[in-house]
């Protein structure tokens, strides 16, 4: 049956009309030599729109977003950019962040320029606005236009619609992802691996999954084990794993996708189990640190059982808290059990509350006398040969990870993602992790100046954004700080003039 003459008006050389269901739609086609056939046959491409008989040819939205990307690429990569518009006199824009940017982290945008030679001033864009003002999508490019950074850089290509096909794009590059991350760490170094989980209600993937979540109760969630480099002060790696895997299944492809081989892995008693520990003493080069339950079997704590802990091998003072110790063996590896005498002093009282209380059946003096020996004590399996003082300082650098978690989801406000595929959940986990690598970045800086004791990074950055630039006599002029603010930002190294 020929097709309509209204439908047939919109095929032009080297496209193909085809009637699926009712539907006339368009596609790419080209002819191939077919060398077994010895002739030439038809191939059909991508799909470029549809036909209805009132409303004519409508352009399928990803072949749109696919033109669009590819015109800011080539915008991005061309010498000569196109030029900013002139500046209305009075304008306003934000300038102390900017600056932090282009001045202090100039050296990390060196870097983006070297893993994303066409999309590192977007990237730069979305990740300013994720730390500033946790913009979402929609929202990124008005509140980058606030910035002094898009008069450096404009913001083209920052539209929502233009931003979803960016994300889809960017989020199919994972191992580019990966060995830009990778620059962050360094061979020998402490690693810490931890696990945490964000929301989801995305209907469109795999990955969202009813189960427990670490705040508590159920949720439809998405799990991210994290990697934090303790040299370098920062996290590493992620790795977006469906809500029902936990830590301890999803721990060896991740130590496997770690680049860094010579390290020691710091992982707590979530990721105990005997496959885990061999996995890790398969691993050439690598040493780990690994908390073991305090039910675990063959763990002998009577060393402690008695007030001047005579079974100890030692002592040393951590944080001013007196840390006793043994040795012992588990798992055929030697275990260092530790006991905090403040700790279980605190734990102890704990439970005898909650076994006094007539409404928790779940504590009682029988299961006190099961647990007492427990209480303030914590194993460590020794796969590093480090002393007992070591180990247990190199262990305690997990409160780093932990606090990394919470800067992510509670200051980024990463805590719930709208992504609805895992190539654009993928790119929105790089972008907040570039923020976040920022965060610290501003954070150590207030440490190395000793600014940390009075302002917080969230402090600093409310005072950054407090820095405005404003156009007037054909040029950007920096307005009035108060002294506090000048002060401050100047000691910080951020150019206020």
């Amino acid at each position: 049956m020929p097709h309509p003459e209204w439908a047939v008006k919109f095929r032009r050389p080297g496209t193909e009309l085809r009637c699926i269901k009712g539907r006339y739609c368009l596609y790419e086609c080209t002819s191939v030599y077919d060398k077994e056939k010895k002739r030439a046959v038809k191939k059909t491409g991508k799909y470029l729109g549809s036909i209805t008989e009132h409303g004519g040819f409508k352009e399928s939205r990803k072949r749109i977003l696919e033109r669009e990307l590819e015109q800011v690429r080539q915008q991005s990569a061309s010498a000569a950019p196109p030029a900013a518009p002139v500046p209305a006199v009075g304008q306003v824009k934000e300038l102390g962040v900017s600056r932090f940017v282009t001045g202090q982290l100039g050296w990390y945008v060196d870097r983006l320029k070297v893993y994303f030679p066409v999309d590192w001033q977007r990237i730069v864009a979305l990740a300013y606005c994720r730390l500033c003002s946790q913009s979402p999508m929609k929202r990124m490019s008005s509140d980058y236009g606030d910035s002094y950074l898009s008069v450096v850089h404009g913001t083209t290509g920052l539209s929502a619609n233009r931003l979803s096909g960016f994300y889809h794009e960017l989020g199919g590059r994972r191992p580019q992802i990966l060995a830009f991350l990778n620059e962050f760490g360094l061979d020998g170094d402490n690693v810490i691996f931890d696990g945490t989980d964000i929301l989801s209600a995305s209907q469109g993937m795999d990955l969202p999954k009813m189960s427990k979540v670490k705040s508590g109760g159920f949720g439809t969630a998405i799990n991210i084990m994290f990697g934090y480099s303790v040299g370098a002060g920062m996290a590493n790696y992620y790795r977006l794993l469906p809500g029902n895997i936990k830590d301890i299944k999803a721990f060896k492809l991740c130590a496997q996708e770690y680049a860094h081989k010579s390290l020691t892995m710091i992982v707590d008693k979530g990721f105990q189990s005997e496959a885990n520990i061999e996995f890790l003493d398969s691993i050439e080069g690598a040493g780990y640190v690994m908390a073991l339950k305090r039910n675990t079997s063959g763990l002998d704590y009577s060393p402690f059982a008695s007030r001047d802990n005579k079974g100890a091998m030692g002592h040393f003072t951590y944080n001013g808290r007196v840390l006793w110790y043994s040795k012992q063996q588990a798992y055929g590896h030697e275990v260092c059990l530790y006991l905090d005498e403040r700790r279980r002093v605190e734990e102890e009282t704990d439970y005898l509350n909650k076994a006094d209380d007539p409404d928790n059946d779940h504590y009682s003096m029988e299961s006190y006398q099961e647990h007492v020996l427990h209480f303030g004590t914590i194993a460590l399996l020794n796969g590093t040969g480090k002393d007992p003082k070591e180990l247990y300082y190199a262990y305690k650098s997990r409160g780093e990870i932990e606090q990394a978690i919470d800067v992510f989801k509670n200051t980024l406000e990463a805590d719930t993602s709208s992504m609805q595929s895992p190539q654009t959940l993928e790119a929105w986990m790089f972008i907040n992790m570039v923020a976040l690598h920022w965060y610290y970045e501003l954070r150590q800086r207030l440490i190395d100046t000793d600014l940390i004791k009075k302002f917080s990074p969230a402090d600093m950055i409310g005072m950054l954004r407090h820095l405005r630039t404003v156009y007037v006599d054909g040029a950007w002029r920096t307005a009035e700080l108060t002294k506090k603010e000048g002060d401050a930002i100047a000691a910080l190294g951020v150019d206020i003039t």
